[in-house]
């Protein structure tokens, strides 16, 4: 009998500012490839990062439309709404968030009820849940979290987490969605 072993890291973003940026790429790589149903990210603070270095164009034949530079945010939740996930940003009332939500509201136009942004001004909860891992720690979606800051982020893949993270976020944003 085969045992299913499930991934456990504990990311410890002290001295290199790749290792984080280096690991959303993979893990927004992997969304595209396989889309969550529903993915979740919350970040008090999120900007409109680059997560995805495309300029040698070697992710090419996963988004053809990509250019040859590095992948924003807004460009891999379009490709992922595309795609067919539903997609909810829960942030704080910072006026920092505007930029990002502003460059968004075309594509909740253009994908109505699969877009959810939820604006709460006592958030301070980090992480991103999709359908088969769920990333926590301290990390903000912003230039300074991934590439700067000294950060902690927790990956888990084990099933009974991921849900127990999925039932955690309904329960507590249902009146939202």
């Amino acid at each position: 009998m085969t045992e299913t072993v499930h991934a456990r890291r504990d990311i410890h973003a002290i001295g290199s500012p790749y290792v984080p940026a280096d690991f959303l790429q993979s893990l927004f790589v992997a969304e595209v490839i396989r889309p969550s149903s529903r993915l979740w990210l919350s970040s008090p603070w999120m900007s409109d990062i680059e997560l995805i270095d495309n300029t040698a164009r070697q992710f090419s034949s996963l988004c053809p439309d990509w250019p040859a530079t590095r992948i924003r945010l807004t460009a891999i939740l379009s490709t992922l709404l595309d795609r067919g996930s539903e997609i909810v940003l829960i942030v704080n009332d910072s006026p920092h968030n505007d930029e990002l939500l502003t460059r968004l509201a075309p594509l909740a136009q253009r994908h109505p009820g699969r877009l959810h942004t939820i604006r709460h001004p006592d958030i301070h909860e980090k992480g991103i849940l999709g359908d088969r891992y769920t990333l926590n720690g301290s990390m903000n979606l912003t230039y300074s979290g991934v590439k700067i800051n000294e950060e902690l982020l927790i990956y888990r893949t084990d099933p009974a987490t991921v849900a127990e993270r999925r039932l955690a976020l309904e329960e507590r944003w249902q009146d939202e969605l």
